[in-house]
Formats: structure tokens, sequence, C-alpha cells
């Protein structure tokens, strides 16, 4: 058996969505194997509502059918936040609604994931680095006041900011809150170019605890690719290392949409089951 627990994340099906419902697609996802779905702004079909300015508010009533229709599939929320570019205020109107519909989604905790799109300069200075980690804890307290563990994404920035400040504002929380743990996506890591950062050696570098979940996603010479397969990303080191430090999660495809994503999804986890296979068997 697989120490992973393969999944899709929905903005994959994107281009279905118009003819086809969430609950349909994420049953799919259960016939075809998946046991996780993270269920991606902008792609939640009816169980969203567009904003008069800025991304999609999602519906929490419409995400608990979802929940009800494939109870097989753990659920997570992931939504778009400038958290590293300012302040993301646990009380505001948009942050309580995530939340709300993270419930919705059931979880033990339920978990809102953030990623921000925010354009970068440059590397942020520790007294920067600081303020983001203050704000950030202050965030993961506020969600957990409403039962929701919170994860952050590596986008635009170098993961190392990242786990910097996801460290320090860890340090700050009290007993009983949830530290913020990671959403790795490796492509973003070699797409980024502020401080070039080796996926491998990251894979050495986390520590079980802070990884929520990872992106298979595929590159070359940078470009993302439709289908995860042999390329820039050495996918085999990676689960070999995962594999070996204990990691137990949710490892999610996460490519291009398309009205043929079924058919790359296919191809794209038979390379992936071929890996794991490879690395057990090295591993016996």
């Amino acid at each position: 058996m697989s120490f992973l627990t393969l999944g899709v994340v929905s903005n994959g099906w994107a281009a279905l969505l118009p003819a086809s419902s969430l609950e349909e697609q994420c049953r799919k996802a259960v016939e075809a194997g998946y046991g996780y779905v993270e269920l991606r702004q902008g792609a939640l079909g009816g169980a969203e509502l567009a904003a008069s300015e800025g991304p999609p508010w999602p519906i929490p009533e419409a995400l608990a059918r979802v929940r009800q229709a494939v109870p097989e599939l753990g659920l997570n929320l992931a939504v778009e936040a400038p958290f590293l570019a300012r302040q993301v205020p646990p009380q505001h109107p948009y942050v309580l609604r995530c939340a709300a519909a993270a419930n919705a989604l059931g979880g033990s905790p339920p978990v809102l994931r953030l990623v921000d799109l925010s354009p970068v300069s440059g590397l942020p200075s520790e007294e920067a680095l600081d303020a983001r980690a203050a704000e950030i804890a202050a965030l993961a307290q506020g969600l957990a006041q409403q039962g929701v563990a919170l994860a952050l994404e590596n986008s635009k920035h170098p993961l190392g900011t990242l786990r910097a400040v996801l460290e320090r504002a860890a340090a700050q929380l009290p007993a009983g809150v949830p530290a913020p743990r990671l959403c790795w996506d490796p492509h973003n890591q070699i797409s980024q170019r502020l401080a070039p950062e080796d996926p491998v050696q990251t894979a050495r570098d986390l520590s079980v605890p802070e990884l929520f979940e990872f992106h298979f996603k595929q590159g070359r010479h940078s470009d993302l690719q439709p289908v995860v397969g042999d390329g820039e990303i050495d996918w085999q080191g990676i689960l070999s290392i995962l594999r070996q430090r204990g990691y137990r999660g949710p490892a999610l495809f996460e490519i291009p949409a398309g009205p043929d994503i079924w058919e790359r999804l296919e191809r794209s986890t038979a390379y992936v089951r071929r890996l794991l296979a490879e690395v057990a068997g090295r591993s016996a």
C-alpha cells in the first residue's frame, strides 16, 4: 500500500464544470481511486459566487452537499489571500466565509489552504519576516477559534521565505493552537527566480510535522507540462526521501485544465504509481 493518499486539485476540472458539477467530478475521482480532493477557488462550479472585486467567495452550504455526496474523500478548501504581502485580518468577512466553507468540508481538523499570488519584487527583510509571522500567527489563532487549521502554499515567493515565516509564526502560538503547515509545490520552486531552490534538497530539509500536503506537477525549462512524467523535478528522488522520512499524507495532482484532463490524470497517476512501486521495492 502507498504511503501517500493520492488526490487531485479541482482546478484541473475547470473546463468540465460548465457542463458538469463539482459533485460529479468528485465522484469520478473516487471511481478513479483517488482519496483526496483539494477544492480550489475558481474551480468550485456552483459552490462559489463571483465577488464585485477579487476572487469568488465559497458557499458553505453547497460545499457541505459536496461532502455528503463523496464521504469517501478527504477534502480541503484552497483560496487566495495576500498573506506575504500584507495582513489578512482573522475577522475579515472573506476570511470568516472561507473558514465556514472549510468547516463544511470536514476533517480532523478542517483545513483552509491559502496561496498568495501577489507580485514579488525582492526578498523580504528580517523585520518584514517578523511582521508577517506575527500576522500569520494571529490568523492561525483566529481560524482555530472557528475550528479550522491553516496551511500555506509557496507560490511566487521562495519556499525558504515561507518556511521562515511559518517557523516564526509557530513559535508565537499558545498551546492548543495548531501551527500553520506547508502545502509544498516543487514546481513553484523551480519557476521562481529570486532564490534558486532544489526540490530534492527541500525534501531532505522538510520535517514531517510541517508538511501538510504536496502537489505533483512537472516542468521542462520551468514550463508546466500537461502530464506528470520525466522532467526537471526528480520525483523518484523526492518520493524516496519522503517515504524514508515518514511522511504520510495527501499528494495531489495539479496539472493544467482541459477537456482531456481525466486522460492526462490517468497517465500522470500511472507514472507516479510506477515510481512508488520502484521506491517500495528498493526499500524492501
